[in-house]
């Protein structure tokens, strides 16, 4: 049994609270002493700049940053984290291997039917790794399909890999691959000759350096709409169906660090800017979005 079904369940009972799915920021505040005393584990990628290790084993990302940040007036005594491929993050959330994705997750229609999400805490778009000199002057998807002979990688489960399929890749001319260092070992092996990420985590593979034989594909223009406008995914906290009384309890904090410039300072810290703030639909809007 996971942490907020059993541990949680027995701090609201004990405190006397009533049930917290049914308020909202707005309408009154959470208690602070719900979480006190408690260990969260906590599921991560290991990819820059959502959720990873640095050189020294420290758990740092845009997300780690965010739950630490909502997580701390809550009283929580720690916060273990857990990682794990990203296609295994929602699978091993579901079996209670960890509590909350805490690592770059994108809110979608599909995935609203397995998990809830907190409210989108950022926006990005599709972006490209290329060998050096980008030889094939890959600037879009449109490029990739046109060309046969390119093959492309991406990451399984992730949205951009979709993207490039809808987008009009052949599903015999993507290959994928369950990390960034898988991929990227398959572009130096000749296995594929580019590959699809966020335009978050290419600058992030690319600012932690090594990369001598690999860059980022500019400009690039990611997959457009049916409707003309181009793709860009609200990511967001994720956390298991029962658990609705902790989303609120994290929704209600991270309303609080939107207002303050707390979340507008963790995006800095990780190359963010305006044009990655968080969309103004909620996640409820966006759950319900058509693809």
């Amino acid at each position: 049994m996971s942490f907020p079904s059993r541990r949680l369940a027995l701090g609201v009972a004990a405190l006397g609270l009533a049930a917290l799915s049914g308020w909202t920021a707005q309408a009154q505040q959470p208690d602070l002493k719900t979480l006190s005393g408690k260990t969260i584990t906590i599921g991560i990628h290991n990819r820059s700049p959502w959720g990873y290790r640095d050189k020294d084993g420290n758990v740092v990302g845009y997300h780690p940053d965010l739950v630490r940040a909502a997580l701390a007036p809550l009283g929580v005594k720690a916060i273990e984290f857990t990682v794990a491929d990203f296609g295994a993050l929602i699978p091993g959330l579901l079996a209670s291997r960890f509590d909350i994705i805490a690592s770059g997750v994108a809110i979608t229609p599909a995935r609203c039917q397995q998990v809830l999400f907190s409210e989108p805490d950022l926006s990005a778009g599709d972006g490209l790794l290329v060998l050096k000199g980008n030889p094939l002057k890959l600037h879009s998807y449109e490029d990739i399909v046109k060309n046969p002979n390119v093959k492309l990688g991406g990451g399984r489960g992730t949205e951009n890999a979709k993207n490039a399929l809808a987008a009009g890749v052949p599903e015999d001319r993507l290959l994928l691959f369950p990390n960034n260092e898988a991929v990227v070992s398959a572009m130096l092996a000749g296995r594929v000759d580019a590959a699809t990420l966020s335009a978050p985590s290419v600058a992030g593979l690319m600012e932690a350096g090594g990369m001598n034989a690999i860059e980022r594909a500019l400009p690039f223009k990611g997959y457009v709409k049916p409707g003309g406008q181009e793709y860009m995914m609200a990511t967001a906290v994720v956390f298991a169906p029962k658990d609705k009384e902790l989303q609120a309890l994290y929704n209600a904090r991270l309303a609080t660090l939107k207002t303050d410039g707390t979340m507008k300072a963790i995006m800095a810290k990780y190359g963010f800017t305006d044009a990655e703030m968080p969309p103004e639909a909620s996640t409820a809007d966006l759950c319900a979005a058509k693809p």
